[in-house]
């Protein structure tokens, strides 16, 4: 689909066009013309002659020429009938500004699913319906009704907004004026009959004049395309700020009833934007908080942040928030801590750097340290606290210039200041490439969110082969051999179907082992008394076959009984549950968390893509405590993590490479012993072709 009429059009028709600005058909046309809109304006309205003192075209067909782009503002009982006049035209793009359809029950969804269907094959690129339009700043471009422009423009600047809701996008045009966000382009999607908030990501991953993206998403149809557009910008170097709605279920019956938007499960979402380096906005500001910080300044080269303040007390506040935001804070070289306590002794010259509110009376100290801090070598990003300094009138400018002078020694190091500034001052500074925040923790937070963009963005993955299953549920035996062909090693185990066979099994596995019921019909087995642990002798062992059997035929009768593992009983220092399934939205996704008897009630777990990288497995293993317990906690024997890691990798490929064919993939628990990684139990099962 090619969305380049969409953007900067030649020409724009306004179907529906009114006389009266106020109305939906009137407003385009008013905006076009007073905000400098260069091309051809053509209302068509069989009514009038004119249309806001531009002559006006009695139907499509009669326009002069074909036409980039029509804005249509009819009733949605006329809307299908003017995209085939349109298409008979040669019109290119159109933005369908009606509502009635998806967003109105089955009926409004059919005709506009036709209409999605006859742009496509046609192709023409069709925005909404039920949208509020696009802008692009540059090209003066305002197809749209909301009155906001009128209120005033942004400069022209780096940053595009795409919304699927209307009246965000509005709120959001208006924030990004008031706040001084330059704009590159500003697009709602409303009902994505076939441009969707994706496709929109992925045009601007390519345009030269977008840097940063900031997205209100509400759900999403196609997993795979948003997946692709993301993970493009990514590639870009355009950081995607995304504010994700419909975390709960109230939220997400909000969301469908709005714009008829398919809202999944948040995690897996989160899961998405993990893999493809988006970034997770949880609120308005703090999206356009991230937003501009992405548009100003330069990238950490890594996690390493000097804070130089001159309040002790707020300097901790901020290295409580680095430190939890996994920034590193080492010291400050020995050279320049000298130099700094040459000149006031008192001061603190670890990390935070606290200059005390000395420099009031002696600023060059203020720049000692912020310089000696930039130039040293030893950071990856400089935070400054000033407090209240910035609004004295008689410091501001000096202020100003320390930064102006830290910044020309260290031009590619990102520096934030947070303190009280005017509307002059803090646009002199972020003039000069440096962030101010009133809030302290708030300049820790965007240069942490940058530090983790800049490490992740290298990152892709591989795309598995598809594998076709067996067309089958699996019994527990043939679950763990299933997995140890892909990779997923099992606790040494033996099937046997009598209590000598048993007792042979335990004495090979050194007379350690655990009993359990093989059925494919049983998913807990300890519920029905399957399950035998802790035996010690021949004895032990029949006496334990033989009431595994008397209690599943007493408690289980109609299940299917396959035998009787026997199965190594292993000393773990960390069991971990593993699961999969295939989300009808993203596609394989796994869950990863604590494992063993009492998953449910840890209910602690991270949700990932499949395939992954081991990067955010590590992540989330160090966020569950795993690697925690292998590092040698509390005594025990320290292991390698890289054996589980790998494992994690095997099975999300495995996953992946199911794809629809996944019904269920769980092992649970999944062992770490000093001997390796086993998986202890697993459940297979598959969808049919």
């Amino acid at each position: 689909m090619i969305l380049a009429p969409l953007f900067s059009p030649r020409n724009v028709a306004v179907v529906g066009a009114s006389q009266n600005p106020q109305k939906v058909g009137g407003m385009p046309v008013h905006l076009l013309q007073q905000l400098g809109y260069a091309g051809a304006i053509y209302p068509v309205n069989p009514a009038a002659t004119q249309v806001q003192g531009l002559p006006s075209f009695a139907s499509v067909q009669a326009l002069p020429e074909p036409v980039d782009m029509a804005i249509v503002a009819v009733p949605a009982a006329g809307v299908e009938q003017v995209l085939e006049q349109l298409i008979a035209q040669g019109a290119r793009a159109a933005v369908v500004l009606s509502s009635g359809f998806a967003e109105m029950g089955e009926q409004g969804a059919a005709v506009q699913a036709r209409m999605a269907e006859r742009a496509r094959a046609a192709g023409l690129a069709l925005l909404g319906p039920n949208c509020l339009g696009v802008m692009n700043l540059r090209h003066k471009l305002f197809a749209t009704f909301s009155p906001a422009p009128l209120a005033g423009v942004p400069q022209p600047g780096p940053v595009a907004i795409v919304s699927q809701s209307g009246a965000f996008g509005a709120y959001a045009y208006s924030l990004a004026r008031k706040s001084g966000l330059g704009l590159s382009h500003w697009v709602t999607t409303g009902n994505e009959a076939a441009v969707s908030v994706a496709d929109v990501i992925d045009w601007l991953a390519d345009d030269a004049d977008t840097q940063v993206i900031l997205a209100y998403i509400e759900g999403a149809r196609d997993g795979a395309a948003l997946q692709r557009a993301l993970a493009k910008a990514r590639a870009a170097g355009k950081p995607v700020i995304v504010t994700k709605v419909g975390r709960t279920e109230a939220g997400a019956r909000a969301a469908l009833s709005h714009t008829a938007s398919l809202s999944g499960e948040d995690a897996v979402y989160q899961a998405v934007f993990d893999a493809t380096g988006a970034i997770r906005a949880r609120s308005v500001d703090e999206m356009f908080r991230l937003g501009q910080a992405f548009a100003h300044g330069p990238l950490p080269a890594g996690r390493r942040l000097a804070i130089v303040t001159i309040s002790g007390g707020v300097g901790t506040l901020m290295a409580d928030a680095a430190s939890d935001a996994g920034l590193e804070m080492p010291p400050l070289p020995a050279h320049v801590s000298q130099a700094l306590r040459a000149r006031v002794p008192f001061c603190a010259t670890d990390n935070p750097i606290d200059v005390t509110g000395q420099v009031t009376a002696d600023l060059p100290v203020l720049g000692i340290a912020t310089q000696g801090a930039a130039s040293s070598g030893a950071y990856d990003a400089l935070a400054i606290f000033v407090a209240a300094a910035l609004a004295a009138p008689a410091l501001a400018p000096a202020i100003v210039q320390t930064v102006r002078e830290t910044l020309a020694v260290a031009p590619s190091l990102p520096v934030v200041l947070s303190g009280i500034a005017d509307e002059a001052t803090r646009r002199a500074l972020l003039d000069a490439g440096c962030l101010v925040y009133e809030e302290p923790t708030h300049a820790i937070e965007v240069l942490a969110a940058k530090a983790r963009w800049a490490a992740h963005r290298a990152e892709t993955l591989a795309t598995p082969n598809p594998l076709a299953p067996p067309p089958a549920v699996l019994n527990e035996a043939q679950a763990l051999d299933f997995l140890s062909q892909h990779g997923v090693p099992p606790a040494p185990h033996h099937l046997v179907q009598s209590a000598d066979e048993a007792v042979l099994a335990w004495q090979a596995l050194g007379g350690r082992a655990v009993l359990k019921i093989v059925s494919a019909d049983l998913l807990h087995k300890s519920d029905i008394g399957g399950v035998r642990v802790g035996l010690r002798s021949e004895q032990e062992v029949r006496e334990a076959h033989d009431a595994i059997m008397a209690s599943v035929t007493r408690l289980a009768p109609q299940a299917r009984r396959q035998g009787v593992l026997v199965a190594r009983q292993l000393d773990p220092l960390a069991e971990v549950m593993l699961g999969a399934r295939h989300d009808p939205v993203f596609g394989a996704v796994i869950v990863l968390g604590l494992g063993g008897v009492t998953v449910e009630l840890h209910a602690r777990t991270a949700v990932l893509t499949a395939p992954t990288s081991a990067a955010r497995v590590h992540a989330c293993l160090t966020a569950l405590g795993v690697l925690k317990l292998l590092g040698g906690w509390r005594g025990r024997p320290a292991v390698d993590a890289q054996p589980l890691v790998d494992t994690v990798l095997r099975f999300a490929d495995l996953a992946a490479a199911l794809g629809p064919r996944l019904g269920t993939l769980e092992i649970n628990p999944l062992m770490v012993t000093t001997e390796g990684v086993a998986a202890a139990d697993a459940v297979v099962s598959f969808v049919a072709a």
